[in-house]
């Protein structure tokens, strides 16, 4: 059997494997078997796949008063690293926490995971969560293209979604290192981010991720956005804007049928209003 053949068997074993739904519960169910192990945090190192993704502040801050408060009973899945050390699989942000604490009696569990299966893991334990991190599952499905020659048909009968969206998940990593920062903490959503992956212009990604900062654009409205400045090539602005200063509210509309409609509807309010008075 050539090499090329076996790896394409043991390719589809591992897909099939990782696609059930009850990956990361099984590992987990496997706890009590296996034997737990106390360490410092210091002795355990990040992951080097998703290492560049960082991690919302406040989300470390609320683990870290958990862990405070509670301490920490759920072991961490590692696997050995240099210099006497444990990578991190699963529970990063956990362990994050404890770093930033100084914890120093950390369960973990050592197993002897490869890279493929790391990367897998890493996979579904990030997809499994609600609050998944878009960049670390991108980080880790472009790796497991690169190393490893998986197609987006085999990523997508693990994930269970589309070509379209592995794509998508793909795409972010095109953006500027401080808007993947801001995806990756939580402070652009995924689906502002898909919008921001159709510019090609750098300068024009970030002014629109600003736009849509200060202007609070909804998904759609940066869809808009995009497809403005990609297709005419023109200045955007939204129909209207609210804004509050003090205890005045302003009002900035930019079309005069938008004008006369926002009009009436408040001429509208303030006379139904005083007739209640």
């Amino acid at each position: 059997m050539s090499e090329q053949k076996f790896l394409k068997n043991d390719l589809k074993t591992l897909v099939e494997k990782f696609s059930k739904d009850d990956v990361i519960t099984s590992i987990e169910k496997n706890y009590q078997k296996d034997k737990v192990i106390f360490v410092h945090a210091n002795d355990i190192v990040d992951n080097k796949t998703i290492k560049p993704a960082k991690v919302d502040a406040k989300t470390i801050e609320n683990i870290e008063k958990s862990i405070i408060n509670h301490g920490l009973y759920n072991p961490l899945i590692v696997r050995k690293a240099k210099n006497n050390k444990y990578e991190i699989i699963i529970g990063r942000k956990r362990w994050i926490a404890c770093k930033k604490i100084n914890f120093s009696n950390m369960p973990i569990i050592v197993n002897e995971y490869d890279d493929q299966e790391t990367l897998l893991i890493l996979l579904c334990d990030s997809i499994e969560n609600k609050n998944f991190n878009p960049i670390e599952v991108a980080l880790i499905i472009n790796e497991l293209k690169t190393k490893f020659n998986y197609k987006n048909n085999d990523i997508c009968e693990i994930l269970h979604q589309s070509p379209s969206q592995i794509s998508n998940y793909l795409s972010l990593l095109s953006l500027p290192k401080s808007i993947i920062q801001k995806v990756s903490t939580n402070r652009l959503s995924f689906g502002h981010a898909k919008a921001l992956t159709h510019l090609k212009s750098e300068k024009d990604v970030i002014t629109v991720a600003k736009k849509i900062d200060d202007f609070r654009l909804s998904v759609r409205e940066a869809e808009d956005l995009v497809y403005s400045l990609k297709d005419k090539n023109i200045k955007y602005t939204k129909n209207y804007v609210l804004k509050q200063k003090d205890n005045t509210i302003i009002v900035q509309i930019n079309k005069k049928e938008d004008s006369d409609k926002i009009y009436r509807k408040i001429n509208e309010l303030l006379k139904n209003s005083f007739k209640k008075l």
